[in-house]
Parts: structure tokens; sequence; C-alpha cells
């Protein structure tokens, strides 16, 4: 008995060396960061320098005026998302108890990068990579919703993405259980719920706080223009 706790007590033990290590690789996988690298060396800029200083895709084509280099950065950016949680789901199969963190720890990576002294991007084609794989149908969701408030608010981008994103978390809980059919290789029972949910407030938490400057500037913005 005692030998079966001890076998049991060393797998426990490698398996959270083991996860501790994937959740630091997430992470710097995560904080590669693509837009920067791209317009550095390809125009000699630095993307957290100029313009809005964010490190993505909008900010990569206004300052290099290139369609090009935001196509690509935004392609990277989902591809980051997309390949870790490909792994994640099919290579690994962590249940998403587990899986959640080192998921976060990418969209953690790109808004924070240890790279670029914790500067980053906003997390959403990063996190729009991440959904793709474990639940295609928050995509679509979060494009619906962010479209309806994109055209409400006069085609501002950054209320449709904060509208968009703050309520993913409540799209993920309030129909039960009827996204978690749209989820690839995790369960489906109603516990499952809970973990969801806490799942997609954590990613959309990360993209928030990212948008808070922008949507402040906006409020100043329009203040000065309604001033007499």
């Amino acid at each position: 008995m005692s030998r079966r706790l001890r076998r049991r007590g060393s797998f426990m033990s490698i398996f959270w060396i083991n996860y501790i290590l994937i959740c630091i690789i997430y992470y710097l996988i995560g904080a590669v960061p693509f837009a920067y690298l791209i317009v550095k060396f390809g125009f000699n800029k630095d993307v957290t320098e100029e313009g809005s200083g964010n490190v993505g895709t909008l900010n990569s084509f206004e300052i290099t005026g290139s369609k090009s280099v935001g196509v690509y950065v935004f392609i990277l950016d989902v591809l980051k998302g997309v390949v870790p949680s490909l792994l994640m789901v099919f290579l690994f199969k962590l249940p998403l108890l587990y899986a959640a963190l080192p998921l976060i720890l990418l969209v953690a990576g790109h808004n924070f990068s240890v790279w670029l002294k914790f500067k980053g991007g906003r997390g959403l084609a990063t996190s729009v990579g991440i959904a793709l794989v474990v639940n295609f149908f928050m995509v679509l969701i979060w494009c619906v919703t962010y479209y309806i408030f994109y055209r409400l608010s006069k085609k501002n981008i950054h209320i449709g993405n904060v509208a968009a994103t703050a309520l993913m978390p409540v799209f993920a809980i309030l129909p039960g259980e009827f996204f978690l059919k749209f989820n690839y290789g995790y369960s489906q029972s109603p516990e499952f719920v809970s973990i969801f949910f806490a799942f997609w407030g954590a990613i959309s938490l990360l993209i928030l706080l990212k948008h808070i400057e922008p949507v402040l500037s906006l409020i100043k913005q329009r203040e000065k223009n309604n001033s007499p």
C-alpha cells in the first residue's frame, strides 16, 4: 500500500513539474511579439513607440501604411493561439480545468510580453486562435456582437471590441450546456459550465485591461468635442 502511495506521489510530482513548465513555455510563446519584429526589421520602426503603441495588427498597419503587414501580424498572432491550443487538446489531452491556465497565459504573454518590458498587444487575435480550437462558436458570437456595437457606436472599433469581449463570459454561461456541444475534446458535463465561464472570464479580463486607455481617450475626446 505504501509503495502504491509513493508511486502515486512520484507521478503527481512529475505531473506538476511538467505542468509548471508548460505554463512557462506557453507564456513565452504568447510573449513572442510578431508585430514588433516585423515592423522593426521590415521598416526600422518601433511599434511600441509610434502610433498607439499597441503591439498588434491595427497599429502595425497604421504606422507602416502596409495592409500586408497588418495581415501578416494578424495571421501570426492567431496562429500563436491556434497551434499551442491544438497541442493542448490533441497531444497533451489535458481537461480544460488544467488546460485553462496555460491557454490564458498565451494571452497574458501577448498582452504583457517579457521581451518588451511587459508591453504588448490587446490579445484579441491570440484569443481568436484559442477559441477556434476550444470552441469556434464563441468566435461567431463575438463577431456578431462586435458588429452590432460597432454599428451602434458609429463605427468605433474600441467600443465594439470592449462590448463584445465583456459579453463573452455572459454568453458562455447563460445558455447553460448549449455551447458545450461545440467544444473540441472536452467534457460536456454540467460541472464544465463553471470552468468554461471562468476560462472566458479570465481571457476577457486580460483583453479589457488593455482597452482601458483607448476607451478613456475616446471619452476625453468626446467631452472635448462637446464642450462649449
